[in-house]
This record gives structure tokens, C-alpha cells and sequence, in this order.
């Protein structure tokens, strides 16, 4: 009897195997497709990860054998001054930049929304998304050609005041370093944002603004009580990219640095750089990225819940 009873169960769970050897067998060759892509994946992500997850618990050394030290490499980081400023300056400059990125590509994106004139529009994407296409070699090279004494933003000022001008050094003004950095830093991604806000934003039911017209409310009503509840699940995406990216800025600090800022723009990833790289210290430089990686994933994982990016609207 009790053989009886299992009988059904079994047959079930047959059942689901044989479904199952069935799909694989109809989707094969996606699976087929999917094998460079997970092998980019494991050479080019997952080992390196995992290698530098190894070397953060020991000491590398030009010459002769790596040996063992366990979580010596994370007690100096820790204890470093130069460390803890690093982090700081990653957080301030990455935060600042992705809240000032995010504001500007929204506001972009609604201005773009407006213009009735196709060309017009077309004109003003193009030109705000060119500078995410350049490197930071070349916005780098931009914006401290500008803000040099004998630049472009002098020169207005220059120009505004009149008589008894000093040229101001922007890019040795420790003061200013860090608000440099931040809007640089925007300026080159708000465009990439607006195309992702524009993009839901054309999305939207025309409907519900022709609705919201005939009920007698203005433009301004419309944008804050269709359009922007509308794009919340794009903000939501665009939140988690942007926070994910956060702490990852090392091109920008590489080539807008100089001594005299130094110590207020030196992130994680270029400290990393200079003493992984530079000096060779790849146990601490590879306890440093753990952090790295240890920071976004808390940091993320914290955004997300508190976004609610797992619910539906």
C-alpha cells in the first residue's frame, strides 16, 4: 500500500525531469551561445576577483616567494591615515557626482520633453551625450584648459569684475578640488542619464496628459504629478546603477590630479593604482579593492531596500 501511495509522486517528479531534459534539449543551442559568455566571465571577472581576494591575505614580494599573513595587509589598511582619507574623498566625490549627475540628466530630460521641434531636440541630445563618449582624457584635458589662470572661466570673470582682478587657480585651490571633481564628473555623464530618463519619459500615455489638459491643470502640474511618478521605475534603475558605480572612479582622479590637491580628491581605486601598481605593494593594494568591492555590495544591497527596488508599483 505504501509503495502504491509513492507511486503518483514519482510518476510527478518524472514527469518535471522529463520537461525539464525537454527544455534543455529545445533551448540547447542558446545554452551553446551562452559558453564564450560565461567563459569572458570566469577568465576575465571571477578569476581575477578571486586571485585578488587570495593575494589580500598575503605578502607579494618582487622577489622570492609569497608567503602567508593573514589579515596583516587589512590591519594596515585600517590603521592608515592616507586609507581613511582615501575612503572619505571616494564617498564625498562619488556621491556628490552621482546626486548632482542624476538631478541634471532628469531636469535635462524633462527640458528635452518640452521642445516641440524635432531637430531642436535632436540638436540638444546629441550635443549634451557627446561628452560621454569621450574619454577622460580628453574632458580632463577640457576642463583644466578652462579653469586654467589664462582659461576661458578667468577670462569671464575677468571680464565681470574688471580692473584688480586676480586670476584664481582652480586646479590648486584645495578648497575647490573636490567641488571640481564633482562637477566635472556630472558633466560628463548627465547626458547619458538623460537618455535613459527621455526614453521613459516618450513613453508615457499621451493620454494622461490630454486628460490632466482638459481637467485645467498647467504644465507644471502635469510634469510633477504624471511624468515624474511615471519615470519611478527608470529612477530606480538608474539609482542602482548609479550606486554601483560610485565608488569606481579612478580615470577622472588620475588625470585631473596634481600635488597640490592631492590629498583631497585621492580615492580608493587610485591608491590602489599607485601602490599596487606603482610600488608593488599588491598585498595591501588587493586588500584595498576587497574593501572596494565589500563597500559597493553593502552599499548597494542597502540602496535597494530602501528604494524598494524589488517591488512592483
Amino acid at each position: 500500500m505504501a509503495n502504491r501511495a509513492l507511486n503518483p509522486g514519482m510518476i510527478d517528479k518524472r514527469s518535471v525531469r522529463r520537461q525539464k531534459l525537454d527544455r534543455m534539449r529545445r533551448y540547447r543551442f542558446i545554452y551553446v551561445l551562452m559558453i564564450p559568455v560565461l567563459v569572458y566571465f570566469l577568465v576575465f571577472s571571477y578569476y581575477p576577483m578571486a586571485l585578488g581576494i587570495f593575494n589580500s591575505f598575503r605578502e607579494i614580494q618582487l622577489l622570492g616567494n609569497a608567503r602567508f599573513v593573514g589579515l596583516e595587509n587589512y590591519r594596515t589598511i585600517f590603521s592608515s591615515p592616507v586609507y581613511s582619507q582615501a575612503f572619505v574623498n571616494t564617498l564625498i566625490v562619488g556621491v556628490g557626482t552621482f546626486i548632482l549627475q542624476f538631478f541634471w540628466g532628469l531636469l535635462l530630460a524633462l527640458f528635452l520633453n518640452e521642445l516641440r521641434h524635432k531637430l531642436s531636440r535632436s540638436f540638444y541630445q546629441t550635443v549634451s551625450y557627446i561628452p560621454n563618449l569621450l574619454s577622460w582624457s580628453v574632458v580632463g584635458s577640457i576642463w583644466i584648459t578652462l579653469l586654467a589662470p589664462n582659461g576661458l572661466i578667468n577670462g569671464i570673470l575677468d571680464w565681470i569684475i574688471g580692473d584688480g582682478y586676480r586670476p584664481i587657480v582652480f586646479m590648486s585651490e584645495r578648497s575647490l578640488a573636490r567641488g571640481i571633481m564633482i562637477f566635472t564628473g556630472a558633466w560628463k555623464g548627465a547626458g547619458y542619464y538623460a537618455a535613459l530618463f527621455l526614453a521613459a519619459v516618450v513613453s508615457i500615455n499621451p493620454t494622461l496628459y490630454e486628460a490632466a489638459s482638459i481637467d485645467g491643470a498647467s504644465r507644471m502640474q502635469q510634469i510633477v504629478n504624471i511624468t515624474v511618478p511615471s519615470l519611478m521605475p527608470t529612477i530606480k534603475i538608474i539609482t542602482m546603477l548609479g550606486v554601483m558605480g560610485m565608488l569606481r572612479n579612478f580615470d577622472q582622479i588620475f588625470v585631473m590630479q596634481n600635488s597640490s590637491i592631492l590629498d583631497q580628491v585621492r580615492n580608493l581605486l587610485y591608491l590602489i593604482y599607485t601602490e599596487g601598481i606603482v610600488q608593488f605593494k599588491i598585498g595591501p593594494a588587493s586588500a584595498a579593492a576587497c574593501i572596494v568591492l565589500l563597500a559597493t555590495m553593502i552599499i548597494s544591497f542597502t540602496v535597494r531596500k530602501l528604494i524598494g527596488y524589488d517591488q512592483g508599483d
